[in-house]
């Protein structure tokens, strides 16, 4: 029987790859994981989003106080800016009442503890007993604290 020897050319080579396998996988399943995640966090943002359009529905201020953060401000379509307080007196007292919420094309990125919401809102209603309706464009821009989303900004543009 013959044994063979691989020689310490071979040997090194084999070594090295192996080493740049074992280095590589893991980042490549580390930056795997993060898509996976960040698609996850998109998703809950969204989620959210269709919540928040849900208890607007119901006037729920519960459950939209939870969804939004004491420093909230809101650029209107109007180009008034409007508080948390503003909305949650407006809506309590049944002054801003919304009918329909439908939402479209709805993109979020998030970065760390931000996320940037972006779609085309179709919502009709009344605010202090005058008609609103037709589409605009808005971003709402959420933190995340104590591991749950909150808005804490948003803006709105009328779309001809």
């Amino acid at each position: 029987m013959v044994r063979t020897i691989p020689c310490r050319r071979h040997f090194g080579r084999t070594a090295s790859a192996v080493l740049i396998l074992l280095l590589i996988i893991p980042a490549v399943s580390l930056a795997a994981g993060k898509k996976m995640n960040a698609a996850a966090e998109e998703d809950s943002v969204r989620a959210l989003e269709l919540a928040r359009g849900q208890a607007l529905l119901r006037a729920d201020t519960t459950a939209l106080s939870r969804m939004v953060a004491t420093e909230f401000i809101e650029i209107t379509r109007l180009g008034a800016l409007r508080t948390k307080a503003d909305n949650m007196r407006d809506i309590a007292s049944g002054d801003l009442r919304l009918t329909t919420v439908k939402y479209d094309s709805v993109t979020v990125r998030v970065y760390g503890d931000v996320a940037v919401l972006r779609a085309i809102a179709d919502n009709t209603g009344t605010l202090r007993g005058f008609p609103f309706a037709g589409k605009v464009w808005y971003t709402r821009v959420f933190v995340r604290r104590d591991g749950r989303w909150q808005a804490a900004t948003m803006q709105q543009t009328v779309i001809q």
